[in-house]
Order: C-alpha cells, then structure tokens, then sequence
C-alpha cells in the first residue's frame, strides 16, 4: 500500500518529474523530507527534516541541509555552523559505491571529536510486481530488512541510479520514498536537480570506531555531558536575556540532557538502540 502523499508533497514531485529528462544522474542533487517519531512512546508526535542527496560519479553524501551548508563554509573559509548533538538524528553518511564502502559520521556531542562506523549489511531487496505512478513517474515497490526494521520502498528505473536516502540502495533505479512498517521514518524525495559544484564538500572523516564503541560514547554523554568542557575548565554559558551571558546550572542542564535523550530514543537502527543507565 503506497504512502498518502500530502498534496504540498504531490506538488513537489511534480517538480521533481520535470527534472527527469534534464538531470545527469551521476551528477545530481536529490532533496528528501523526512517524517519521523524521535519518541517511541508518543507516537502521534511528528517531526520533520530536509536533508540532500548529492551524487558526484562514484561518491555520494547523505545528510541535513544545514551539514551540507555547513560543509561548503568550511571549505571555502574554515568555518562552518556547527553540529547536531543528538547523532541518532544527524543522518550523516557517505558512500564510495565504485568499492562498496559506506561511513555513517558523527561529531561526538562531548569533545566534538569526529568518527565514523563502516557499515557493510547486506540489503537483500525483494523487488515486487506492484508498481504505482507518482507524479507521472513510473515507479515499482521492493521490501527490505534493514537495523532491525522493515521497509517498503517506491523506486523509479527512469532515473537509472542505485541510490536513495541514508543507507538504502542497491535497486535499479533511484528510490523516491522509503518507510518501516510502523512509519516512525518516512522518507520522500521533493526535487532533483543538478549538482551545482563540482565537489561534495566531504568532511574529514575521523576516527572509525564499532557501535559498541559508539553506544559507549553516547553513555559516557548521558552520563555527564558536561564533563568534558569542566575537566578543561571551560565555562559553559547562555544568554541572560540582557545582552550578556550567565554560566548554566550544571545539574538543571544534566538532568535536561538526560530527559532529551531518553525522549527521543527511536534511531533508525533499531538493532543499535541504546539503553541508557
């Protein structure tokens, strides 16, 4: 059963359609919204983020809007607009499909250290005879099991790349909207175009680490998120509303830390899901 498109996401795709026969496939841009539940307890609670797919011959990045703005500051003036500090939503991945290595990235939410976990599972699409037309575009459904969740994609053989958002890929022909069984993520292509700069604007890409490294660094950040900037005698400060800046409660910030997390506990990858102690 296809996804109820919203009529503002009928009136994308219509834009996206007209892009089709313009775009260079190896050399595009495709925007995806994104609808997610972060809370597994409050599943009528939605939220919403635009992220790019840009796919340079061989090489792609998948990430948020604000990342790939980010990332092209960088690069041309060393200074950029910062990070996410909850990775489980930082969707931050980068696929070199010519050798078959993906790194999904993450800026540790303590020291600010970058790292990136290799993942090589295996998507053992089951393509299905079910086909649909979104926008005009000819699109068939395939099924796949991936971080413990299971998916339903629509992808389109009319834009002949094997691609799509975060980690899926691997059909013959771009996916244009992707969901689990449970809709906690929904994503949906908007528009393709293309690529505006001969450059991805990749991040370096830091240290590799293992998810068990990974569920081990978002415990310690739980634990005390601000042991880090206090063990180098950093100052933490806000806005005192008058123009100046006021050093946090400490204990107030930890226990509003703690209560985010634990609240928006519902990563993609189900199977790496972190009990937080």
């Amino acid at each position: 059963m296809i996804y109820h498109l919203p009529f503002s996401f009928k009136i994308g795709l219509v834009v996206l359609c007209c892009f089709v026969n313009k775009v260079s496939a190896q050399n595009s841009s495709i925007s995806y919204e994104l609808i997610y539940k972060s809370n597994p307890t409050q599943k009528d609670k939605i939220k919403k983020q635009n992220y790019k797919l840009d796919i340079l011959g061989g090489t792609s990045i998948f990430r948020i809007e604000s990342r790939r703005t980010s990332d092209s500051l960088i690069a041309k003036t060393g200074f950029g607009l910062g990070y996410n500090t909850d990775p489980n939503h930082e969707f931050y991945l980068t696929k070199d499909r010519d050798h078959s290595v993906i790194k999904k990235h993450f800026v540790s939410p303590m020291s600010r250290d970058k790292f990136f976990i290799k993942i090589d599972d295996v998507l053992s699409w089951k393509i299905l005879p079910e086909t649909a037309v979104i926008a005009n575009i000819n699109c068939q459904k395939a099924e796949v099991e991936y971080g413990g969740r299971n998916w339903s994609a629509w992808f389109t053989k009319e834009i002949p790349v094997s691609e799509g958002p975060y980690y899926f890929h691997g059909l013959p022909g771009l996916i244009l909207q992707i969901q689990d069984d449970q809709e906690d993520y929904v994503f949906k292509a908007t528009e393709i175009k293309n690529l505006a700069n001969n450059s991805l604007f990749e991040i370096d890409g830091g240290k590799q680490i293992t998810w068990n490294q990974f569920n081990k660094i978002l415990q310690e950040y739980f634990g005390s998120p601000y042991n880090f900037a206090i063990a180098k005698g950093m100052k933490v400060v806000k806005d005192n509303g008058s123009g100046g800046t006021v050093e946090i409660d400490y204990r107030k910030r930890i226990m509003e830390t703690q209560k985010m997390l634990l609240e928006n506990n519902n990563p993609i990858e189900l199977n790496h899901k972190i009990e937080y102690k």
